[in-house]
């Protein structure tokens, strides 16, 4: 069978949540997709204990070990340089798959839309302003064709909106192609899938998210994981916020006529396209290793 589908994901000592991951995705999934790793961890899972890390293995086709953390731009886009197939997905390690027929869900709106470039499902489970996470449906290691049907209902199934959060979202290569890839001057994580989502919109394309289809996100738990010392959650988010309004200006919180993940408002190009050597107007940096 044709691979139709390659599934990044970076993992930062999460192996729990990686193994997690690979196993609903082999339940819940035809078997016509590939696997690519990156160990951004400081650890490697054969150590005494780590949990089922030779299930991970059997079913990883590429596993990569980098000698830094990465970051989640820069490993994104050596798995995405590695794909040979149609469609990658911007996976997270925290992330469970919930239920049979899924990824028909996904094709058909790839299928309806050619402009869809990518397209992220619901977490009933999320984080709030307050740092906390919510789970706004009861979780279980499996679900009935029934709560998939009433968690629909909760959630409104026909609900999509444009601009989203990468934790799991499935996308055409063609997108990066066309639009570049994620930029990695962003650093190790924050604010990189908000600048491809106004950057998808300017090369006429979408990124959605939605309750169309859903899937379980431990919100968080990654950059959890960060080790002592290393930087925290909140500065995360401040320099991805500062890294945006470097490059797109203020967002539409701060300014009616800023950019918003939408793909609206902001500038046609980069406040700092001057400064910086953006290769062929795809507006995104590459940093090296």
């Amino acid at each position: 069978m044709n691979k139709i589908n390659t599934y990044i994901i970076p993992t930062l000592n999460n192996y729990k949540g990686l193994a997690r991951l690979l196993e609903t995705l082999k339940k819940y999934t035809d078997p016509n997709y590939k696997v690519i790793v990156v160990n951004n961890g400081y650890s490697l899972p054969t150590d005494p204990g780590m949990v089922k890390f030779r299930e991970i293995f059997n079913e990883v086709d590429i596993w990569i070990n980098p000698i830094r953390n990465l970051g989640f731009g820069k490993a994104m886009n050596t798995g995405i340089k590695l794909a040979d197939t149609e469609f990658v997905t911007i996976a997270n390690d925290d992330v469970e798959i919930m239920y049979s027929g899924w990824w028909e869900e996904i094709m058909d709106m790839f299928e309806e839309d050619p402009k869809l470039g990518g397209f992220n499902p619901h977490s009933p489970c999320n984080k709030a302003a307050d740092g906390n996470r919510y789970k706004q449906y009861d979780y279980k290691e499996e679900y009935t064709k029934e709560d998939i049907v009433k968690m629909k209902e909760i959630f409104n199934k026909e609900r999509q909106y444009t601009g989203c959060c990468t934790y799991f979202t499935i996308c055409r290569k063609a997108m990066f192609d066309s639009v570049g890839l994620f930029d990695e001057s962003f650093g190790l994580g924050s604010g990189e899938d908000y600048d491809l989502c106004v950057r998808a919109m300017r090369g006429d394309w979408y990124v959605k998210g939605g309750s169309t289809t859903m899937v379980w996100h431990w919100w968080g738990d990654t950059k959890d994981n960060m080790p002592e010392g290393g930087e925290s959650n909140y500065n995360l988010i401040v320099g991805g916020n500062q890294n945006m309004e470097r490059k797109w200006g203020k967002h539409i919180d701060k300014d009616p006529q800023g950019w918003s993940v939408s793909g609206r408002g902001g500038p046609d190009e980069p406040f700092d396209k001057d400064k910086v050597d953006y290769k062929d107007k795809k507006w995104y940096q590459e940093v090296p290793i």
